[in-house]
């Protein structure tokens, strides 16, 4: 058994966009320019949210348009390969609704923040432009694979470098402040606000650069995911999302085009759930793939690394030891050893 070893996703056909009038009015650009600033808009809007929870922008520009494609389809393969589908279920479906945001915002942690992250977060409140509660979902996935990757998203995006997901870069520079990079023009900030079983909160600070546009554009992104766990192996993750404009023209445009980019906002967050339990099916099962898997990653510390590889085993031994309890047959030290890998990751 092999997991697939290129796991990518494009984005169904995402229109025009009729905001380029509006783009137009307010900045007085052209209107190729203001077709190509839309579209490179909409790329940094979702890179600031994917970089900072473990958020990986899936989309491609080519020709001032966004490409229209499809989804692999990663269930049918995980059966092929792994013996069981990889599919998250849809709780409840992504909403912008005031009535979903003022709930939001009552359960916000901001009691359980130090007073800078406090005022942090309180910034991004008084001047927010846009909120989004992205789908709630439950997935299948061994709790520590799951707080390892919210705890080194920088490990995640590596691992989609060396499967050829994304090239989208990301560096830790401390316990709490990560840079990024997406290789296109667009560079942000990601700082830990909150980290605690029930709460984590990140902002990106997020910056878009381009020969087509006189000045950079700047957004602040805030995220609150919440996780719950249950006895049962599995994880239903719920993630609100707060986003801030210093710019009005820009904020503008950021309406206007809010339900194509929640709609990419929120297939995002479905495909990274099918990543962490794709990640935790791989190390109860293929042990081996992932110790591989750890030779072809860069930009990530070695004790990360390491850390990566130790928690493989011990989830694929107690998986083992699960499934033998279950048998009732008696456990042996020779099958609980990882079992050889022969896929090949991509050169």
């Amino acid at each position: 058994m092999t997991l697939p070893i290129i796991w990518k996703r494009r984005l169904h056909n995402a229109g025009g966009h009729p905001a380029s009038a509006l783009l137009a009015d307010t900045q007085g650009l052209g209107e190729s320019t203001v077709k190509h600033c839309a579209n490179r808009k909409i790329r940094s809007l979702q890179y600031i949210a994917a970089c900072a929870i473990l958020l990986s922008l899936r989309m491609t520009h080519a020709d001032d348009t966004i490409e229209r494609g499809s989804v692999i389809p990663i269930g049918q393969k995980s059966a092929e390969q792994v013996g069981t589908p990889i599919t998250v279920e849809t709780v409840s479906s992504g909403t912008s609704s005031r009535r979903t945001r003022k709930a939001a915002l009552e359960v916000f942690p901001s009691n359980l923040m130090d007073a800078k992250s406090k005022a942090i977060a309180q910034d991004v409140f008084d001047n927010l432009s846009l909120y989004r509660r992205l789908p709630t979902i439950e997935l299948e996935a061994d709790r520590r694979c799951y707080e390892y990757f919210t705890n080194h998203p920088d490990v995640a995006v590596s691992i989609w470098r060396a499967m050829e997901i994304s090239q989208v870069e990301m560096s830790k520079k401390s316990k709490t402040i990560y840079e990024t990079d997406t290789r296109d023009g667009t560079k942000g900030t990601v700082r830990v606000l909150l980290n605690t079983p029930e709460h984590y909160v990140v902002t990106c600070h997020g910056e878009f650069k381009s020969p087509a546009i006189k000045k950079p554009i700047q957004a602040i992104a805030m995220m609150h995911l919440k996780p719950q766990f249950n006895q049962s192996g599995k994880v239903t993750h719920q993630l609100d999302m707060y986003v801030s404009f210093p710019s009005s023209a820009v904020e503008a445009l950021a309406r206007f085009i809010s339900p194509v980019s929640n709609r990419i906002a929120d297939r995002n967050f479905e495909e990274i759930s099918l990543f962490v339990e794709m990640m935790s099916v791989a190390m109860a099962r293929q042990p081996g793939w992932i110790e591989q898997l750890t030779t072809k990653l860069d930009g990530i510390k070695p004790a990360d690394s390491d850390e990566l590889l130790k928690l493989t085993a011990a989830i694929y031994v107690d998986a083992v030891k699960a499934e033998r309890t279950v048998s009732q047959k008696t456990v042996e030290l020779e099958e609980i050893l990882p079992p050889i890998q022969t896929a090949a990751l991509p050169e």
